[in-house]
């Protein structure tokens, strides 16, 4: 259900894994297999528990689950070095919709991208699915003082356009991410995926909510 009326939208900002790219089996399995080479497990509730957070705090996470195995910058290469071969090899996997989303949006709106990966990730990401050409300005909350579910990377994106957050709508999966759009004071579009608690606190804060990027025409349409 929509609240009160954006401002005229100049500006939508996507997130990245979960929404544009269905990055989290492979996120998934890169875990695991690093986890399981010390006889430990990776789970779904490890999994859900990272969606949307900067690099720095899942980095933490699995070391701490690795019980100090490997130093954090080896858990950092190990994870994203799997990660960006498989994008650099053109296996980047789109999520239905995505590219009528952008299409739509980049021909009526300005387009940012704000991500919690890793800059290489999303570099890899963008070039193995050909998408740098929709977005003015791209940034990793790794590249911003604290990630998601602080606002940093959206404010600091919308800063670099030039765009109020009040002019802006933002697109997440993730509760730590919806509460970022929101903590910006940027409109928020929840698109949470099929695993996502229905009743999540996170996802309940969104000025709107969507099963799929097909519906986002109508939604921007009513903001």
């Amino acid at each position: 259900m929509l609240g009160e009326k954006c401002d005229v939208i100049e500006a939508v900002v996507f997130d990245m894994d979960g929404l544009l790219v269905d990055s989290e089996p492979v996120w998934f399995e890169a875990r695991r297999e690093l986890l399981s080479r010390f006889g430990k497990r990776w789970t779904d509730a490890d999994q859900e528990g990272l969606m949307g957070v900067s690099t720095a705090t899942w980095v933490a996470y699995v070391w701490e689950k690795l019980e100090g195995a490997m130093a954090r910058d080896e858990v950092l290469e190990h994870v994203v070095g799997i990660m960006a071969a498989s994008y650099e090899h053109g296996d980047v996997p789109l999520l239905p919709g995505a590219v009528d989303a952008l299409d739509y949006c980049a021909a009526r709106f300005r387009v940012g991208l704000a991500s919690g990966s890793p800059r290489v990730l999303i570099d890899a990401a963008l070039t193995g699915a050909d998408w740098h050409r929709y977005f003015e300005v791209v940034l990793s909350s790794d590249e911003c003082a604290h990630g998601k579910p602080a606002p940093d990377v959206y404010l600091e994106v919308l800063r670099r356009m030039q765009v109020s957050p009040a002019q802006a709508v933002v697109l997440e999966d993730s509760s730590a991410g919806v509460r970022a759009g929101k903590a910006a004071n940027a409109k928020v579009v929840a698109v949470p995926r099929a695993y996502t608690a229905p009743d999540d606190p996170g996802i309940g804060l969104a000025d709107a909510r969507i099963d799929s990027l097909r519906s986002l025409p109508d939604v921007l349409d009513a903001m």
